[in-house]
């Protein structure tokens, strides 16, 4: 097999993601592979030794490569460059960044248009009044570290904050995009990517920019110049990511506007977030809808409602293997499978709301008092019907706040008896990952993980499993 034949099959991220196949790659949304790649390069330059993705073969660290595919990118995975060249997954060497830069540059590092982007935008910020001091091309002393940088343009806005200015006409390298980011980080300095215009097709480096920035992609052209000079500061025109590929229709914004509060990234809206908390929500919404229809519907065995019903459907879209599920639980228990999935998502809304609320709420059976949420757990699992699902609740409760109801010797000792008498369905069980998607911030590693990396994980999931980077 050449080289060009090879692929990477599976690689190993770090918990809780693990193992990610090149299919599930390949199938992902660009926002959750660019992610990936934004992490791995993160990680890069933090600890360059422990890698975020391992090869699964020889376990050498491994990137996410972009291949440019008619109008858009494909994601590869690809070793680095000291990975073991024998692996049977080795595709062949890379260039290095500073060699890769060297060939695109040819040497020459700023173009006239860059040298008068730069100038005019300076000279824009320092109309403010706020400015109180800025470079262009200056290197920039750091405070904490050996290493500095030459920053397009600084400006120190006083009490406003310091902001490096990166003028972007050719695509940047993703490790260059990550090493900017945390160097400015811990300097305390805002970075913000400025290009003159948004290519179609945009280049990789440019959406790696982009994903830094929570899906924002700010641009100085004439309209931006001219409302700058008009408001007498400087003033970018923000493209803030649709959702479907595309941007919203751009919004002129100062640096008043933006968010600088979340340390490496500045935007003006989190589209990235939003996205992720919107995908969360989208299913579960009809569930808990549902729910409370059914206790109108039937006050004594709302699960039995036919008002699941199209919160039924909306699952099983996501897993058609429920299907074949429901069948066979009729057939075995006598039982419907879709009015068992319904008390487990009300199992499962009991721990996550009383996480939220700081207070014991329950949604299934009548419990009440001090210790009803550890009462309800324990009658659950103590039987035929739910011990099966010990494992998956034990996961669940662990990304909460009430995680400390695990040490519980009660709870320990019908965990234990649940597991020796019944088998524990997995991850692979169509229950499970239905009910992953109906709480993804819990169940789903990926969705769980870019959560924590973004700040947004919602309160009922920040348990001690929980570790964001950003």
């Amino acid at each position: 097999m050449s080289d060009r034949q090879r692929t990477i099959r599976v690689v190993d991220f770090e918990l809780p993601r693990g193992a990610v196949s090149i299919e599930a790659l390949m199938a992902m949304p660009r926002e959750g592979w660019e992610h990936l790649r934004k992490e791995i390069n993160i990680r890069r330059q933090i600890e360059p030794d422990r890698p975020f993705a391992r090869c699964r073969i020889c376990e050498g660290g491994i990137f996410i490569r972009a291949q440019a595919v008619d109008d858009s990118h494909v994601p590869f995975y690809a070793h680095f460059p000291e990975s073991p060249t024998d692996c049977p997954w080795y595709e062949g060497g890379n260039l290095k960044p500073d060699d890769a830069r060297a060939a695109q540059y040819q040497g020459h590092q700023e173009s006239a248009l860059h040298r008068r982007l730069c100038q005019t935008i300076e000279a824009l910020a320092k109309a403010d009044p706020r400015c109180v001091g800025s470079a262009i091309d200056t290197y920039l002393r750091p405070e904490i570290h050996a290493r500095g940088r030459w920053p397009d343009v600084f400006l120190d806005m006083g009490t406003f904050g310091r902001f490096a200015l990166e003028i972007q006409l050719s695509k940047p390298f993703a490790p260059e995009v990550v090493a900017r980011h945390l160097h400015y980080e811990r300097e305390g300095v805002r970075l913000i990517w400025i290009f003159r215009e948004l290519e179609d097709p945009l280049p990789q480096g440019f959406h790696d920019v982009i994903t830094m920035q929570r899906g924002n992609a700010f641009v100085f052209d004439d309209d931006a110049e001219a409302a700058s000079i008009e408001r007498g500061t400087l003033v970018l025109k923000c493209y803030l990511e649709d959702g479907k590929g595309g941007y919203l229709k751009p919004r002129l914004v100062s640096l008043d506007d933006l968010d600088t509060t979340t340390g490496r990234a500045v935007f003006l809206e989190d589209r990235r977030g939003e996205r992720l908390v919107k995908y969360c929500r989208e299913v579960r919404n009809r569930w808990w809808q549902a729910y409370q229809q059914a206790r109108t519907d039937k006050p004594t065995s709302p699960f039995y409602s036919d008002k699941f019903a199209p919160a039924w459907a909306s699952v099983r879209g996501h897993v058609p293997e429920l299907s074949v599920w429901k069948e066979d639980y009729w057939a075995t228990h006598s039982e419907k499978g879709q009015a068992h999935l319904a008390s487990l998502f009300a199992i499962l809304c009991s721990v996550a709301h009383s996480a939220e609320r700081g207070e014991e709420v329950l949604y299934i059976t009548q419990h009440s008092g001090a210790g009803a949420l550890l009462a309800m757990l324990n009658s659950k699992l103590s039987s035929a019907a739910f011990a099966p699902y010990a494992d998956l609740i034990e996961t669940f409760v662990r990304t909460t706040p009430v995680a400390d109801l695990l040490e519980r010797p009660s709870f320990q000792k019908i965990q234990g008896n649940a597991r020796s008498a019944h088998p524990q369905v997995d991850r692979e069980h169509p229950v499970w990952k239905a009910l992953a998607r109906l709480f993804p911030e819990a169940l789903d590693g990926m969705v769980r993980a870019e959560m924590a990396d973004l700040g947004r994980l919602p309160k009922w999931a920040t348990g001690p499993e929980a570790t964001p980077s950003n």
